[in-house]
């Protein structure tokens, strides 16, 4: 394994043998205080929860920074992990922000427990490209830990024996597959290696895009709160260097195969890439979260408090949606209007959000 400057050989070892990596204290301390705003953004009152009519709710985002800035000191890790800043997309996702993904829990299920063979909401984070065994759109899935999240308080739970299957399934899908994938992730309810999520507010969990990961209850009752940002590369995972000088993340490919190699791998079909599908019900919640942000403002004497990107013009807006792949025409299965991740083609052409 080469040397590398970020990355010690401990955590080099532990990404290639488990699929992920924890940093902690990786976000930025004046970042964490983004969560001020959450009740009102929410509508709800964090001090009552009978407000909390939703157990699970994904947020839109509001304000983002550059990632090298959002968590300085994982910034270099990261860069290390899919083979140097270079090979990372310039544009795509390289903005971090306020999409936050709350997890609530419920009453019912305080003093409960599950299993996670019991979970049944694995997947791989991509709505946004047709996935094929070497595809680098999502080449690292971020969980940034904006709260503490407690042993059974809702933390991600990962299917480390899940990444091997799933790599499979791709060699052997030269054609790909367009998101929502259904039925490829069946392999994790009867994984053996289950890793679930705890961590102080502040930390990273750096995990592969072919790690299957799930949500899992809350059993505290509390609001957990996590972004989901992903690190996108410009081009595609290279199976096949002729000096053998893999990434990690194409290293955890290639080990999952059992292969040095893969030369004969080629894709069949054109790659593509477009809007995100999950993200267009985040976004139908802006206008209603900004009428509570405004309002608080002014309710506060602060009129003018309120940071959105979508109260900064027709410019700031657009460098927003280019940066998150929101211009895009709508992908072959349209997007998803809720949670379930259901299938619908808008008739217009670009999602006007404000």
């Amino acid at each position: 394994m080469p040397p590398y400057t970020h990355l010690t050989p401990a955590e080099a070892a532990h990404f290639l043998d488990h699929g992920w990596l924890r940093i902690p204290n990786a976000i930025a301390p004046e970042y964490l205080s983004w969560l001020d705003t959450l009740w009102v953004r929410l509508g709800m009152d964090g001090q009552d929860k009978t407000t909390w009519t939703e157990e699970y709710v994904k947020l839109p985002r509001h304000r983002e920074v550059r990632a090298e800035d959002f968590c300085p000191t994982a910034w270099g890790k990261i860069c290390e992990l899919v083979g140097g800043e270079d090979r990372i997309d310039p544009m795509r996702e390289r903005w971090y922000g306020d999409q936050f993904i709350v997890n609530f829990g419920r009453d019912d299920l305080v003093g409960t427990r599950h299993e996670p063979d019991e979970l049944r909401g694995w997947h791989t984070d991509n709505d946004w490209y047709r996935q094929f065994l070497d595809s680098s759109g999502n080449a690292l899935t971020l969980i940034f830990c904006f709260t503490d999240i407690p042993a059974g308080g809702g933390g991600t739970c990962l299917n480390e024996d899940g990444i091997k299957p799933l790599c499979e399934l791709f060699y052997n899908t030269p054609e790909g597959l367009d998101p929502p994938f259904d039925n490829i992730y069946a392999h994790c309810t009867r994984g053996k290696v289950y890793t679930e999520v705890t961590a102080s507010a502040g930390d990273l969990l750096v995990t592969h895009g072919m790690l299957p990961h799930s949500h899992s209850p809350n059993h505290l009752h509390y609001a957990r709160v996590i972004t989901n940002p992903h690190v996108n590369l410009a081009e595609p995972f290279d199976l096949n260097r002729s000096d053998g000088d893999y990434s990690l993340c194409e290293q955890v490919i290639l080990r999952a195969l059992n292969r040095t190699s893969i030369p004969e791998y080629t894709p069949t079909r054109p790659r593509l890439s477009f809007y995100p599908r999950t993200a267009y019900f985040k976004r139908e919640k802006i206008r209603a979260e900004l009428a509570r942000l405004l309002a608080d403002a002014s309710v506060r004497g602060q009129p003018g408090a309120v940071d959105s990107v979508y109260l900064r013009g027709e410019a700031a807006i657009a460098e927003h949606e280019r940066r998150n792949g929101y211009d895009k025409a709508w992908g072959p299965t349209g997007v998803a209007t809720g949670l379930q991740d259901d299938v619908h083609v808008p008739s217009a052409q670009r999602h006007v959000v404000v």
